[in-house]
């Protein structure tokens, strides 16, 4: 661990030699307020529920022709208590042709390369990569993105203990991804810990619509895939995902799922969605049961 922290500092170090003539910073704040009416088939009610509103502010800072610092802090908002959440995401780098490296809480690199490959949808999003991998902002790490060479980019995350004190790794984190072609990229990711993962995606975008699929492999958890497509004409949206959950833990919550989306672009900052998933098997701790979403976005 000592090598570890001796090579960071001397990697932060290297990169301290600025140009005096720095730009103005740039400072941006910005936040989405969701709104949604949820009707569950295993509670038999409707309720009014917050859709994961959040808000943040992040800068950047030009220090040199190749070199930028940035920032964001992010919190998140709940309409429905009335209260301010936990911190969604948190985080310092530096930027330039050595890559990217930031330090804090922020999407973890198995979620960038695996997991946004079913994140396409608004709220029942890739249940089983959702079931699977609940951890997709970490905090208390650090992360290396490498440049893109040749369509090639490699992730490196360490997530540090920070209850222990000494430094002890907790988890870590490899993936690559690969450009194929302008409209294909290919993903694959490891999650190193206490139940080790590995996870390949596929991602392939046509003109006006697009299929993601994403494949995870959790030791002593479970095994699952979440396909999800979608067509775009003029304002609408209209999503189809397929999702099935092998589990390996004992508990019996294996499950196939179907979820239905359709957005409406109101304005470029102003969505209507609704969404209806139906699944066979234990899904969440509830059996054979579907819900129904209608929700509301504002960004700004």
């Amino acid at each position: 661990m000592k090598i570890r922290m001796t090579c960071l500092s001397l990697a932060c170090a290297s990169l301290m030699p600025l140009v005096a003539t720095a730009t103005e910073p740039e400072i941006n704040f910005y936040g989405s307020l969701r709104v949604q009416l949820e009707k569950t088939g295993h509670t038999e009610s409707t309720d009014f529920k917050d859709a994961a509103s959040r808000i943040g502010v992040e800068g950047r800072h030009q220090l040199d022709e190749s070199l930028a610092a940035f920032a964001r802090y992010e919190v998140a908002l709940d309409l429905d208590e009335r209260e301010v959440g936990d911190e969604r995401q948190g985080y310092v780098g530096l930027t330039g042709d050595f890559g990217t490296l930031m330090a804090g809480r922020y999407w973890s690199a198995f979620y960038n390369a695996v997991g946004y490959a079913g994140d396409q949808l608004w709220w029942d999003s890739a249940p089983a990569y959702y079931s699977l991998d609940g951890d997709f902002r970490i905090g208390d790490s650090i992360m290396y993105t490498s440049p893109d060479v040749n369509g090639l980019q490699l992730s490196v995350l360490a997530q540090f203990d920070d209850d222990s004190n000494d430094d002890e790794v907790e988890q870590s984190q490899y993936t690559a991804t690969y450009q194929a072609s302008d409209s294909l990229r290919l993903a694959v990711g490891y999650i190193n810990d206490d139940n080790d993962s590995v996870g390949i995606a596929a991602y392939y975008t046509g003109e006006g619509f697009y299929i993601n699929g994403a494949y995870i492999d959790k030791d002593n958890a479970g095994k699952g895939a979440d396909l999800i497509g979608g067509i775009r004409a003029d304002k609408n949206l209209y999503t189809l995902a397929l999702s099935t959950l092998e589990d390996e833990s004992g508990a019996g919550n294996d499950f196939d799922a179907v979820t239905l989306g359709y957005q409406y672009d109101l304005h470029p900052k102003v969505k209507l969605w609704v969404e209806a998933m139906a699944w066979d098997g234990v899904l969440y701790g509830n059996e054979d049961s579907h819900t129904i979403n209608i929700g509301m976005n504002y960004d700004f």
